[in-house]
């Protein structure tokens, strides 16, 4: 002996096939679910973002999300063809509704984002 530690790998081989340690699979496994539950948290931050947008912008962003989303054979028509319209008149005439409204859709923005922050730090941890 050289008087060297003995240095052990990481990974144990058998045959073609690595079996990696306890605390690496984990590791991994952890990466896995902080990545999925970052993806949603982030595609619903960027939705209620599209509240504070012009309407005519907002309109857009709904009218393409059924192409986004996966199709479903169960598709209700509309009860009223002019709710949006609707909607947007009551705003209009209600301001107190509209300001109500705002403070929530900040709420929810603000909220999300500190759950996006940490399921972030929660990544950086491992």
């Amino acid at each position: 002996m050289s008087g060297n530690p003995t240095i052990r790998p990481l990974t144990r081989g058998f045959g073609h096939r690595v079996i990696r340690p306890f605390e690496m699979r984990a590791n991994i496994a952890k990466r896995a679910a902080v990545l999925a539950m970052l993806i949603p948290l982030v595609l619903f931050e960027m939705y209620i973002g599209t509240a504070f947008l012009p309407m005519r912008w907002q309109r857009a962003v709904n009218d393409k999300l059924p192409d986004i989303l996966p199709k479903s054979h169960d598709w209700a028509p509309i009860t009223h063809p002019l709710l949006s319209e609707e909607i947007e008149r009551v705003l209009r005439e209600h301001i107190g509704l509209k300001v109500a409204l705002f403070a929530v859709t900040l709420v929810l923005l603000v909220g999300n984002a500190w759950l996006i922050r940490w399921v972030w730090r929660l990544s950086d941890r491992s």
